[in-house]
């Protein structure tokens, strides 16, 4: 067994301190939880002994008796959903593996949306629809977090709304891909509409402040780049 001297071990300090010093440091977030005053912003949900709270429930009953199997089966593909949900607008070349940049900053912004609309369930602990009404079967999988607001259609928003800036003319479309992935939460019975009306609106707000904030404008043209690099060459390769 080796033994370290006395003497030696300033020296091993030292050399431990500079490898800690060179690893690159964490990038702060864009945009953080505090950063955003969700109570001034958003309205919070109804009393649950008021007919508007009713009124939710009746229209999720609704949606539970009429929804198709084919919204069944988009709702659990939206479980885990990611940016590339976005596919069915911008086109089969929009696919994870041929776009790395554009996955690390749609990541980043999965992340952060998360970061801040967890902080904002906290602000009200709304229950889920099928934990307070056991007449409600969702069609997903069920969550135990709070119901307001919405974390999908945060995140559906904020990626609408950035592929949009990228791709303004499929605007109409993104945004209604975005919007939607918002509302099949309702359709598989896992949020009140009002939920997924305060997600959109916070997906909205933070997606808004992203894009006056250089260092991201810088990312997202990148981003942008990568996609129209892409785009073009599985185009080239069509017309071949």
């Amino acid at each position: 067994m080796r033994i370290v001297s006395r003497s030696s071990l300033p020296a091993l300090l030292v050399l431990t301190l500079l490898c800690i010093s060179a690893e690159p440091a964490a990038r702060a977030p864009y945009i953080a939880p505090g950063d955003i005053d969700v109570k001034a912003l958003l309205l919070g949900p109804p009393d649950d002994n008021s007919a508007e709270h009713r009124q939710e429930v009746d229209a999720l009953l609704r949606y539970q008796d009429s929804r198709t199997a084919e919204d069944v089966k988009r709702c659990k593909d939206e479980e885990e959903v990611t940016v590339f949900a976005f596919a069915n607008v911008l086109g089969s070349w929009f696919v994870e593996k041929d776009l790395p940049v554009t996955v690390e900053l749609m990541q980043d912004v999965y992340k952060e949306t998360k970061a801040v609309s967890a902080a904002a369930k906290k602000e009200w602990n709304r229950m889920r629809p099928p934990l307070a009404d056991p007449r409600i079967k969702p069609c997903v999988t069920l969550e135990h977090t709070p119901s307001f607001p919405s974390g999908h259609a945060t995140r559906g928003m904020a990626w609408a709304v950035l592929l949009a800036e990228m791709f303004p003319e499929k605007r109409d479309a993104l945004m209604a891909r975005g919007r939607q992935i918002g509302d099949d939460r309702v359709i598989g019975g896992m949020h009140y509409p009002t939920d997924v009306a305060a997600g959109q609106k916070l997906g909205a707000e933070f997606s808004k402040r992203l894009l006056a904030i250089d260092a991201f404008r810088t990312e997202l043209d990148k981003a942008k780049a990568e996609c129209l690099a892409v785009q073009k060459g599985v185009e080239v390769k069509k017309a071949q």
